[in-house]
């Protein structure tokens, strides 16, 4: 990606940066101010949007590009090339030397007993398993506690919420990070992770189910983070008073397992967590686990099918191609592949009815959310597995292309043996030896 998404061209971007130059003021102390705040804050808002530089988070981007529009060395009549300059230079000062080292404490519904200890995942360190006689670990719970009893948040910590959360296990983030924010983007996205390939290994099985809570349905997986993420100093002080929250009905209720079903469950995530670290395209692998996690733990149900949809377009083609191509790929995974394109039409069209305000009328939200996640388990078991050791996710788009029929094949066969004696003849023709 070039420092700016393709999505918006060159006048685009010089129109932006025109907008943008009427409200930047420079004060007699030599300090930016911008006028017009609402008008400001938009064109703001779009050129972050319009930003494609690299940078580990959104967080970070955000603050970039705003610090960027208030630097004293940008000019009023900047160019591209001076933004361009700037933006750099902040990139490297928030990434590489203004860090701090956080904790962020997640609450997890119904974890496996086989998650346990530190987990490395880039720069992030988890701890399922924390000391809770540690003096920082009872200082991050008193200070948690603390917040859900404020009468600042009893509006959204209720009685039942609270209960929950109390029925959660702990899991500590270590990270070093620009801000808040950018800790817990960063720490987000490894527990979404770890915990997308633990549900993807239990949810397989999954075909229907009917339950709710008084505030509304459950999530499809049965593995979630609780409404209720903080930030914390190395002490273990809330780094603010704030928090970040998951969309949060209730939690399915713990069943205990055999010890074979447990072993095979953790046997099916090291399975797929060794998948991940072999992968040719690792980078896409454990962004497709994380966007797992947060599509079918969603209890809107109708935000999880749109989003498991989402995931099921990003791992079955590349950009513009055609959807009947990608539920091509997808059926072709399945001994039955005429039923499973058939379904496949079915999620499509409902996904662009519901993209375009005409759902259909009936309450079958939940049959939709278990049929999108039977369309898309065995399609990313397979893309993370990578069984045939494809070199790209080109290679193995292309593989599934190929005809279900064995006749079929054969018959390309046959043509892409007459071309290969073809070309063999035309390489004695040409006095060519390397044939």
């Amino acid at each position: 990606m070039g420092f700016w998404r393709e999505e918006f061209s060159d006048e685009e971007i010089g129109f932006l940066f025109d907008q943008v130059r009427k409200f930047r003021v420079r004060n007699d102390d030599g300090r930016i101010t911008l006028t017009g705040a609402g008008n400001y804050d938009g064109w703001a808002a779009i050129l972050v949007s319009a930003v494609g530089l690299e940078v580990r988070t959104d967080a970070l981007r955000t603050r970039i590009v705003r610090a960027a529009l208030f630097s004293e060395d940008l000019p009023l009549d900047f160019s591209e090339n001076d933004f361009r300059k700037i933006a750099y230079r902040l990139r490297h000062q928030y990434q590489e030397q203004e860090l701090k080292s956080y904790r962020v404490a997640f609450p997890v519904w119904n974890l496996p007993s086989f998650l346990q200890g530190t987990k490395k995942k880039g720069d992030v360190t988890l701890n399922f398993t924390p000391s809770p006689k540690s003096r920082m670990f009872k200082t991050i719970v008193r200070e948690r506690e603390n917040q859900q009893t404020h009468r600042h948040y009893e509006v959204f910590f209720t009685k039942d919420r609270v209960k929950d959360l109390r029925h959660c296990s702990i899991c500590l983030a270590h990270v070093r990070a620009n801000s808040p924010a950018d800790a817990n983007e960063r720490a987000s996205e490894a527990l979404y992770e770890i915990l997308g390939l633990v549900n993807l290994a239990a949810d397989g099985g999954k075909y229907w189910r009917s339950s709710s809570r008084v505030a509304g349905k459950l999530p499809v997986s049965g593995v979630l983070i609780g409404p209720h993420t903080t930030t914390h100093f190395e002490n273990g002080k809330l780094t603010h008073d704030g928090f970040w929250h998951e969309n949060w009905v209730g939690g399915p209720n713990r069943k205990a397992l055999k010890a074979e079903v447990l072993a095979a469950w953790e046997n099916r995530v090291q399975q797929l967590t060794l998948g991940i670290s072999k992968s040719p395209w690792r980078a896409k692998c454990k962004s497709a686990a994380a966007r797992y996690f947060k599509a079918f733990s969603n209890p809107s149900l109708e935000e999880s099918f749109l989003d498991g949809w989402r995931l099921f377009e990003n791992i079955s083609g590349s950009r513009y191609e055609k959807i009947n191509d990608q539920l091509l790929r997808a059926s072709n995974i399945f001994e039955d592949n005429l039923e499973y394109l058939i379904i496949g039409r079915h999620l499509a069209l409902r996904r662009n009815l519901l993209a375009h305000g005409h759902a259909i009328k009936t309450d079958d939200e939940e049959t939709l959310a278990f049929q999108m996640l039977q369309f898309v388990v065995p399609f990313l078991e397979r893309y993370i597995l990578n069984g045939f050791r494809f070199s790209s996710p080109n290679e193995f788009w292309e593989f599934l292309e190929l005809p279900a029929q064995q006749h079929d094949r054969a018959a390309d066969r046959t043509e892409l043996e007459r071309r290969l004696a073809l070309l063999k003849k035309a390489a004695k023709f040409r006095g060519e030896t390397d044939w």
